[in-house]
């Protein structure tokens, strides 16, 4: 399965320290059927998430055939998600700097700079800062579909003030097109 080689690629990737450690993974890991991609910083597509942060997603479904999607992330202090799941979608957090909460099992972790999160789908978790600076992340997934949620969220903070019960039923509405299941407030 496609998706599960990149899983385990990109995690180690992402605790790989040099480019001969990269190249020894490339040669054992099974190869995606895709172009080879390169995306500049100037090439993502940069989206509010809530006024708490931003996300600029580097890859998207379009451009992987539907494989797998990836962002850099920033969130800012306060920032939280619900407790959610996702049926179909494997998930992926790399902290670069400051710290990620991340609810899973029962409990927080607090995730620090060099940190790798794995969180299956259908299991519950929730995630946000609950520091007092900006956390920055790489979120990746696959397959891809989770990360739709950012552009519509965006554009629906353009059209409907957030916090109103409009904007709650909109969000609502957006979930099921976005692999999440809603399960309510994050656990304190």
């Amino acid at each position: 399965m496609y998706r599960r080689n990149f899983i385990k690629f990109s995690a180690l990737a992402a605790i790989a320290t040099t480019a001969k450690e990269v190249m020894a993974m490339q040669s054992t890991a099974q190869q995606l059927p895709l172009p080879t991609m390169i995306v500049t910083p100037q090439d993502a597509q940069v989206y509010n998430m809530f006024g708490g942060g931003e996300a600029h997603l580097m890859v998207t479904g379009e451009k992987s055939n539907g494989e797998w999607w990836m962002g850099r992330f920033r969130e800012d202090p306060g920032f939280m998600t619900g407790l959610h799941y996702h049926p179909h979608t494997d998930e992926q957090v790399y902290v670069i700097d400051g710290v990620l909460s991340v609810y899973t099992s029962g409990k927080w972790h607090e995730l620090g700079p060099g940190t790798l999160g794995f969180l299956p789908r259908g299991k519950p978790h929730a995630q946000g800062n609950r520091s007092d600076k900006p956390v920055h992340f790489i979120g990746s997934g696959a397959p891809a579909g989770f990360e739709k949620l950012f552009p519509a969220v965006d554009a629906l903070m353009k059209r409907v003030k957030p916090g109103t019960p409009e904007f709650m039923a909109e969000f609502q509405q957006i979930f099921p097109h976005c692999d999440i299941v809603p399960l309510g407030p994050a656990p304190r």
